[in-house]
């Protein structure tokens, strides 16, 4: 069960563009929305062209111009270019906001959407060229291959749907996150808390892999269609060794994959809904005693605490430790020192997690060792190593593979078993991880909450404005005897608009009273400064106006993004916000603002 990185590249690139690109509001086209959308039947051109070169090549016996692999290879790298084409070009992320501006939910399933009508179509098709690739192998000795035995829908159908269930798990984490937003936004302080403070952004982020770690479990069963009933009487026999490993008979599964994996995995790193997994392929490849022997392996990362160790050390600490990351100043650095510094970092994480990953598969076979002892959980290994395709010696497969060698494992489980001393050992280093892991949480949440100190005052003037409590935000910014460099910008723009509330309709406590008072006076307001003094002196009134306005449409936001362009003296930007607000229809009031940008 290989990873969709196809999939996986697309998604990063959804991210990317949804968390980094800048783009003005209203800046998307209709024709270049719709040449950009229609590339994404390229993935799913490219694979079939690949699929019926392969099928060509059976029936023929003739080798094609340019091999099938490869153009599947092409497919594959066609999915996250022809979805980065579609916002870079089409600025897919400005429809995005335009289409669902109040929903979370809706602005999240829209951002992914481009991505499944891609992949979904290109993922069947190269399911099916790589069933015709076997199908060459199969039938190498013949002259040629009929058409009648080539694989067809309904031979590949599982594969296929092992496929989508990657794809259809991702799901479920973006839709709890449009829908966590969505009803945080109802709570306005908590919304706010959870936007500009880097604790409540830290705490929501930890709270949200909570939820996802709890609903996990029960959606993988629907993303992947597991099912309960078992070959018996293997199913007998690990029902009764499920019971004495203090593991739930009722949470033993079968993962259909059409016998084209042979695998077992534990689903979930809470308790909660925890569930065990077996392939059709495992079940049909190993005798009962060595089934035992897997799901005591299994079992043992739970009993061993490892779903929730990687818990700890693969989304506590990051969260923990992405927070004093903003303290360091990127602007004007050497990008080439920054670049290795990062390429250094990675390699080094992915070294610690490689070798914790390891560690922990000797300990879930150890666990195997003390329950069952070594001669089930070997057998399933010597049998599965078998038959198996063996692993390369190379040195990119000793540096990518996460699970230590078969003999290595092999001779620890037999000496754990039969050397008190090197059980002791075993034992004691153990026992010395926990403590190393515990000390590196603690570190990671101590560091982490004395940066949430260090900036707390400067963002308790941001939370007390956005929150509607101008008076507070005045008083706290007030309280500010220096103001970090990274602050200054922000909180000058607070300041300005604080300026301008307070002329209009001074000490406002409350948002709904913000509202009230403000909407839509600012936004006059800023109009007539507009049209008296310029952009850039209107730009604290449209700003103040778009802060407080509820729902504002996308000319008003081009608007603002023109006066801000303004205020920061970018004359390009200008330009490009004046043609994006005369394209979609300028006010009456403001035909002299604009006017000379046709």
């Amino acid at each position: 069960m290989s990873l969709p990185l196809p999939f996986l590249a697309g998604l990063l690139v959804v991210v990317g563009h949804r968390e980094f690109a800048t783009y003005l509001p209203g800046q998307g086209v209709v024709d270049d929305l719709v040449w950009t959308l229609c590339l994404l039947t390229l993935p799913w051109l490219t694979a079939s062209l690949g699929r019926a070169s392969a099928m060509q090549a059976l029936v023929s016996e003739r080798r094609p111009y340019v091999p099938s692999s490869a153009i599947l290879r092409v497919s594959a790298i066609a999915t996250p270019v022809v979805v980065h084409v579609l916002f870079y070009v089409g600025c897919y992320g400005d429809w995005v906001d335009r289409l669902a501006p109040d929903s979370h939910t809706m602005r999240a399933l829209l951002a992914v959407l481009p991505l499944y009508c891609a992949e979904l179509p290109r993922l069947a098709a190269a399911t099916m060229a790589e069933a015709a690739f076997e199908s060459g192998y199969v039938t190498r000795s013949a002259a040629r291959t009929s058409s009648v035995y080539l694989p067809g829908w309904d031979d590949v159908w599982p594969s296929i749907r092992l496929r989508f269930g990657w794809p259809l798990l991702a799901l479920m984490p973006v839709v709890l996150f449009g829908v966590g937003m969505d009803l945080l936004q109802l709570w306005r302080l908590g919304y706010v808390f959870v936007a500009v403070t880097a604790s409540g952004m830290s705490l929501a982020v930890m709270g949200f892999l909570l939820i996802v770690g709890a609903v996990l479990p029960f959606w993988f069963r629907v993303a992947f269609s597991v099912r309960t009933a078992m070959p018996e009487p293997v199913g007998a026999t690990l029902r009764e060794t499920a019971r004495r490993l203090g593991f739930s008979p009722k949470r033993l599964f079968v993962l259909p994959t059409g016998s084209r994996a042979v695998n077992a995995m534990m689903v979930g790193p809470l308790p909660v809904g925890r569930l065990l997994c077996f392939t059709d392929g495992l079940l049909e490849t190993l005798d009962a005693r060595s089934l035992s022997g897997v799901l005591a392996h299994e079992v043992g990362h739970a009993r061993m605490g490892h779903p929730g160790l990687l818990t700890l050390l693969g989304f506590v600490v990051p969260v923990m430790m992405l927070s004093p990351m903003r303290l360091l100043d990127t602007e004007g650095g050497d990008i080439a020192l920054l670049v290795a510094l990062l390429a250094i970092g990675t390699l080094m994480v992915w070294a610690g997690l490689r070798a914790l990953a390891r560690r922990f598969e000797h300990e879930a076979d150890i666990s195997s060792v003390q329950v069952l002892g070594a001669d089930p959980c070997s057998r399933a290994l010597l049998t599965v190593s078998r038959l198996t395709l063996p692993a390369s010696g190379s040195i990119r497969s000793r540096l990518l593979s996460l699970h230590p060698d078969e003999g290595v494992r092999l001779q620890m489980m037999r000496r754990y078993e039969i050397e008190p001393a090197f059980r002791a050992r075993f034992d004691r280093q153990t026992a010395r991880l926990r403590q190393v892991i515990a000390a590196v949480v603690a570190v990671s949440v101590a560091v982490g909450a004395w940066f949430w100190a260090v900036d707390w005052r400067q963002e308790r003037v941001a939370l007390k404005f956005f929150t509607g409590d101008f008076v507070g935000a005045r008083q706290a910014l007030d309280e500010l005897d220096e103001v970090p460099q990274r602050w200054r910008d922000s909180l000058a723009r607070v300041r300005a608009q604080l300026d301008a509330a307070d002329e209009l309709q001074p000490g406002l406590e409350g948002w709904q009273r913000v509202e009230e008072a403000l909407v839509p006076v600012a936004w006059d307001r800023g109009e007539e400064v507009l049209l008296e003094h310029g952009p850039a002196a209107a730009y604290r009134w449209l700003s103040l106006a778009f802060t407080v306005t509820p729902e504002v449409t996308t000319a008003q936001e081009a608007i603002v993004a023109y006066c801000k362009a303004a205020a920061e003296r970018d004359p390009d930007r200008m330009t490009a916000a004046a043609r994006i607000v005369l394209r979609l229809g300028v006010p009456r009031r403001l035909h002299a603002v604009f006017g000379d940008y046709q």
